[in-house]
């Protein structure tokens, strides 16, 4: 309905552009569409020769540094189209008529850091819900079981913390602070305060992806593309570079141990999580022309695998534990699927609230294998609906 609403809408915005209009009876408005929204040749038309915009391409990069409304409309009708073919129609072809359920298959050594891969259909490209787009609402148990859905807080930043070893991080997550308003108040020489979030929501919304970024090896260019995407302003290279000095100034300890983990693989080959998962790697030859590129890309590679390794070793823990519990004790429950560090199982009603506390308490219990410096959080959420 709404991808329909806003198709409309982008009719609206370039009808002006065209002369003349055929005329449609069956139309409630009368007037049949001025372009096909989805023909390339046509768009090309009407943003080169029409709205005098010089685009090279309409792709989703080129359209977001664009102000023009009609950019910026095409994007947000492009959005609900790959909502709709991705999780809509595309995976009601995989319902399995015998079941009425989705049957995906995991992986688990599909993935160079760990972590489970999901085909047939990928559930975990499953958006979280959204009042747009609310897909996990389509996630339903079997009449008299609820749904038992229980992630990581903030994982992947516990897990910076305990192997970097960092003080000011380790201190602000065990005393339950903000952790993106904390980080702000460093590097913006502000007070941090509870009401943070309040009184600097910029700054907060500039501190969330570096910390993130850096974990994936991001640099300068990388953080400005991914801050405009989070704040839709417009931020330079140079930008992008200050904050990172101030982000490693404000975690030095960060800064040092991602460094070591990005020269570590150059000299050893591989790198390593605290469970002993090894990921390899293909040094290049000095006389290869992409060396420097290949080089970069290992150090990128070396400095989230511990992380994102450490993460994914700790849920697939959880999931052990949990499949014992429901062995030892009969319960009536079943794991049906897991999404990074999120865990789902179907329960018997009169079971759900109960076993929410058993899930949460195994997957913390499977944390605390490898994080020992900050505490492990689980939360759970009992619904009728995949919702967390």
């Amino acid at each position: 309905m709404q991808r329909k609403v806003i198709a409309s809408e982008f009719q609206e915005l370039v009808r002006p552009y065209f002369k003349t209009n055929q005329m449609d009876m069956f139309s409630s408005n009368g007037m049949a569409d001025s372009i096909n929204i989805n023909s390339q040749v046509q768009l090309m038309d009407l943003f080169n020769n029409r709205l005098n915009l010089g685009l090279a391409a309409t792709g989703e990069w080129i359209l977001s540094t664009t102000d023009h409304p009609v950019a910026k409309k095409l994007l947000e009708y492009r959005k609900y189209e790959k909502l709709i073919s991705a999780f809509g129609e595309g995976l009601l072809e995989k319902v399995n008529r015998k079941t009425g359920r989705l049957h995906p298959d995991f992986q688990q050594l599909r993935t160079a850091t760990g972590r489970f891969a999901c085909s047939n259909p990928n559930l975990q490209q499953i958006p979280r819900n959204q009042v747009e787009a609310p897909f996990r609402e389509c996630f339903t148990p079997e009449p008299g079981y609820k749904l038992v859905t229980a992630d990581y807080s903030n994982m992947e930043m516990r897990i910076l913390a305990d192997l970097s070893g960092d003080t000011k991080m380790i201190n602000a997550i065990k005393e339950g602070l903000d952790i993106h308003s904390y980080t702000a108040a460093l590097m913006f020489n502000k007070e941090y305060t509870t009401d943070f979030r309040k009184k600097y929501p910029e700054l907060r919304q500039i501190s969330k992806p570096i910390g993130f970024g850096l974990m994936y090896g991001m640099g300068p260019s990388g953080l400005a593309q991914s801050l405009e995407m989070e704040t839709g302003k417009h931020f330079t290279k140079e930008q992008g570079a200050e904050y990172i000095d101030k982000y490693f100034s404000s975690y030095p300890s960060v800064k040092k141990f991602l460094e070591k983990m990005a020269n570590d693989a150059i000299k050893k080959g591989w790198s390593t999580t605290p469970a002993g998962r090894k990921r390899w790697y293909d040094k290049p030859d000095k006389t290869d022309p992409d060396y420097n590129r290949k080089l970069s890309a290992i150090q990128r590679q070396a400095k989230n695998h511990p992380i994102q390794g450490t993460n994914a070793d700790a849920t697939k823990y959880a999931l052990v534990f949990l499949a014992e519990r429901i062995k030892k004790e009969g319960a009536d429950v079943k794991i049906t699927h897991t999404v990074h560090d999120e865990i789902v199982c179907e329960v018997r009603n009169d079971q759900a609230e109960d076993w929410a506390k058993v899930q949460t308490g195994e997957m913390i219990r499977a944390g605390e294998l490898f994080i020992k410096r900050v505490p492990v959080e689980s939360q759970a959420f009992v619904g009728d609906v995949w919702e967390h």
